[in-house]
């Protein structure tokens, strides 16, 4: 890791590097402190307060599921889950993580009901909405997915690429395409090694429906470049097709 830096990592921060320039394996392990600095405009956390006022035995609850979830014991770590918000019920974290655990299990309005639960134990925590807005948006419940999703962004608009896409997904069903090429274009931002291509994909959509058929052939052209192995390359070819002839048209 000699030519490696070290950072750290928590939603709504930037954190300071610590080179590892020109280290070797016997050094002192001791690299410095890390500074973490809250990022303007980000209201929400990644991690709930809450859990720093979580008594002792909720705290041991918390953990020990979060060992089961590492073993992949879904039932042992939703029971442990159980028992941290039963000692403590305004533990959001374990709300979550019951939430999760649900969702894994398929065990869905439960899920959904553990994940409120996290809101109101804790307004400021971003995953339930990002978790909710995406059961609204299986269910194509497209209006309460962007009501979630849509506060998820509000909270966070930096740490949560995903909840832009999702919400933007979400505005395009209700044919909103100002608020979902807004989502779209954060969406690609937010991720510069591409590790969602179906953002710039979306935004294509977007710019067609908005009439932007010039953007519209660039984006898909660009996901074409990105994800050429996408199952569905043969319709994304055909609707760049469909969009130039719509282009030179409006020419």
């Amino acid at each position: 890791m000699m030519n490696c830096a070290l950072r750290a990592s928590l939603a709504g921060y930037s954190s300071d590097n610590a080179s590892l320039f020109n280290r070797q394996i016997v050094d002192n392990p001791d690299v410095g402190t890390i500074v973490l600095r809250r990022i303007a405009g980000v209201e929400g956390t990644s991690v709930s307060v809450t859990s720093e006022l979580a008594p002792k035995d909720a705290k041991k609850a918390y953990e020990h599921g979060l060992q089961s979830l590492l073993k992949n014991k879904l039932d042992d770590a939703a029971k442990d889950f159980e028992k941290a918000v039963a000692v403590y019920p305004k533990y959001a974290d374990a709300w979550l993580s019951l939430g999760k655990v649900r969702i894994e299990q398929q065990s869905i309005e439960p899920a959904r009901a553990a994940l409120r639960k996290a809101i109101e134990a804790d307004p400021k925590l971003v995953t339930p909405f990002v978790e909710l807005g995406l059961l609204a948006a299986r269910d194509a419940n497209w209006q309460e997915s962007g009501q979630y999703l849509d506060r998820a962004v509000a909270l966070d608009p930096v740490d949560f690429p995903q909840a832009w896409y999702a919400d933007a997904v979400a505005n395009y069903n209700l044919k909103q395409y100002d608020a979902a090429e807004k989502g779209a274009r954060e969406a690609v931002k937010l991720d510069p090694r591409h590790v969602n291509p179906r953002s710039g994909y979306l935004l294509g959509l977007v710019l067609a429906e908005k009439h932007d058929y010039a953007g519209a052939v660039a984006e898909l052209t660009e996901f074409l470049k990105l994800a050429p192995n996408a199952p569905d390359m043969a319709q994304v070819k055909d609707q760049v097709s469909q969009f130039e002839k719509l282009m030179a048209g409006s020419k």
